[in-house]
């Protein structure tokens, strides 16, 4: 799944971000948390067109307490 697909999938879910700059020394990966409530989930920044991991994509999808197969794309997901 491509990065903007599954940041535009958690907005329609009423999820909000917050962008942090690299570690010390600008080193490191920028990240992105993601929270929806009181929960939070930390999303990986790469390119819009990046694809994410498929065990990236469920580990945020569960933190937020969302349903992995309401995932918009292959509805044949293990």
């Amino acid at each position: 799944m491509e990065s903007a697909t599954l940041r535009k999938w958690l907005a329609d879910r009423g999820c909000t971000f917050e962008r942090h700059e690299r570690g010390k020394g600008g080193l490191g990966h920028a990240t992105v948390t993601v929270r929806l409530g009181s929960r939070r989930a930390e999303l990986p920044e790469v390119g819009t067109k990046q694809p994410l991991p498929s065990d990236i994509v469920r580990k945020i999808v569960g933190d937020l307490g969302l349903n992995y197969d309401e995932l918009p794309g292959p509805k044949s997901r293990v």
